[in-house]
C-alpha cells in the first residue's frame, strides 16, 4: 500500500534473477528522488541506519548502496541464493518525513505482486536474505518487511 505522504528512500533489485550470474544491485535516492552515486567505501547516514557504496565487481556479487548490517551479514550467510528465476525486489520507504511523527515502511515484491503480512512470525526468505515483518503501532514505528541483520530496526521492533 502506498501512502501520499511517503517518498521511496531504497531500493535493492535481483540483476539475473535464477541464473548463475544472478546479483543484486541497491539503490539510494536523495530527497530529489535521484539515485545518489556511488562511491565505494563511501557511507551514507540515514535514520534508518547507514549504508556503504559496493563496487561493481563481479556480476554475480551485489554492488550499489548496502545497508551496512546487511553486508556485514552477508559475509557468514548465504547474501545471493538463487532462488528462482522470478523478479525480487525490496523498496524502502520513508513516511511524514522531517516530521516528529517519521517512519519507515519497506514492502517486499516478487513476480508481479508484493508480498503481503505473512500468518507467521517466520522470516521470508529472498535471494538478499530473510526480512521479517513488523507491525509498527505508532506512525514512526517501522511497518512492513525488513532485513532481519537491520540492528537500527531490531532494537526498536513494535510488535
Amino acid at each position: 500500500m502506498a501512502y501520499s505522504d511517503e517518498r521511496l528512500v531504497y531500493q535493492i533489485e535481483v540483476t539475473s534473477p535464477g541464473m548463475k550470474n544472478q546479483g543484486w544491485h541497491g539503490t539510494l535516492y536523495g530527497k530529489d528522488g535521484k539515485p545518489m552515486p556511488v562511491e565505494p567505501g563511501k557511507i551514507v547516514h540515514t535514520h534508518i541506519g547507514d549504508f556503504i557504496g559496493v563496487a561493481n565487481t563481479a556480476p554475480f556479487v551485489p554492488y550499489g548502496m548496502i545497508h551496512v548490517d546487511q553486508l556485514a551479514w552477508m559475509k557468514t550467510h548465504n547474501g545471493n541464493e538463487v532462488m528462482d528465476t522470478e523478479p525480487w525486489v525490496y523498496r524502502l520507504f520513508v513516511t511524514l518525513e522531517g516530521s516528529k511523527s517519521e517512519g519507515w515502511r519497506g514492502e517486499l515484491l516478487h513476480g508481479r505482486g508484493v508480498i503481503g503480512e505473512p500468518s507467521d512470525d517466520k522470516p521470508q526468505p529472498t535471494p538478499m536474505g530473510p526480512y521479517r515483518w513488523l507491525k509498527g503501532k505508532a506512525l514512526w514505528d517501522p511497518k512492513g518487511w525488513f532485513h532481519v541483520s537491520w540492528s537500527t530496526v531490531r532494537a526498536s521492533k513494535a510488535a
